[in-house]
């Protein structure tokens, strides 16, 4: 099992964020579950860059901190979704924050991390679809407020 080596800190507000957080793929889980991306395959699928197990550690991860739930139903095969618990739902204008961020940095970022001699290749990513779950979204939920 493992054992933290360094005490957690949680006076401020952004340790905790950083440690719900604290993860390459978290942001990305929680952004495609909101989209309505429920099922683990179909999770995996969504980021390809990522391997299963990881992905399951992650989400388990979010799951402890009260991000997502889990749902197992109870069938041949066995089914799980995932979905975005309320206080998981609080953490997506966050998420969306930094998206538009990148977004709106485009051009200087790629040309600062295009020069880090760490960065060997880059590739394409699912944001394209992400954009549009999100609009459709977004479109959703000012239909909701009508």
């Amino acid at each position: 099992m493992y054992e933290r080596k360094i005490p957690l800190t949680i006076d401020c507000g952004l340790h905790l964020t950083k440690e719900v957080l604290n993860g390459k793929w978290k942001p990305a889980l929680l952004n495609a579950i909101s989209l309505g991306i429920k099922r683990p395959s179909q999770i995996v699928r969504l980021l390809p860059g990522a391997t299963r197990r990881v992905l399951h550690v992650q989400l388990k991860e979010l799951e402890d901190h009260g991000m997502v739930e889990k749902t197992i139903y109870a069938q041949l095969p066995p089914k799980v979704e995932y979905s975005l618990t309320e206080i998981g739902w609080s953490l997506m204008p966050i998420i969306d924050a930094m998206n538009q961020w990148g977004d709106a940095h485009r051009q200087f970022l790629e040309a600062v991390l295009s020069q880090d001699p760490r960065t060997t290749q880059v590739s394409k990513s699912v944001c394209q679809v992400y954009r549009h779950m999100a609009e459709e979204r977004k479109k959703g939920e000012m239909k909701a407020v009508k």
